[in-house]
């Protein structure tokens, strides 16, 4: 499995402490929409949110506005494109 997550987040953390003003400290960089799936192995795939919003008929008439939010894994790393291993 590739470390694209890792080098990218390495890559961006150099260039924005270059900019950064002098005298700045304690930078953090953490890039998001990963996740880490547990199972045969443990693996970190990319994810998407989906948040979704519908307007539903009640039974008495009207609607009501319904929420959900979901996520969606990936099959290929974002930045290479390599395929992820299938899961155990």
């Amino acid at each position: 499995m590739c470390n694209c997550a890792k080098t990218v987040e390495e890559s961006a953390k150099e260039k924005i402490l270059a900019q950064l003003p002098e005298g700045s400290k304690g930078l953090s960089v953490e890039l998001q929409g990963f996740a880490w799936l547990l199972g045969g192995s443990v693996s970190m795939k990319n994810k998407l949110n989906l948040h979704i919003e519908y307007e539903a008929p009640k039974k008495k008439g009207g609607f009501i506005l319904k929420k959900q939010d979901m996520s969606m894994i990936g099959s290929y790393c974002m930045f290479c494109g390599e395929k992820y291993p299938e899961a155990a």
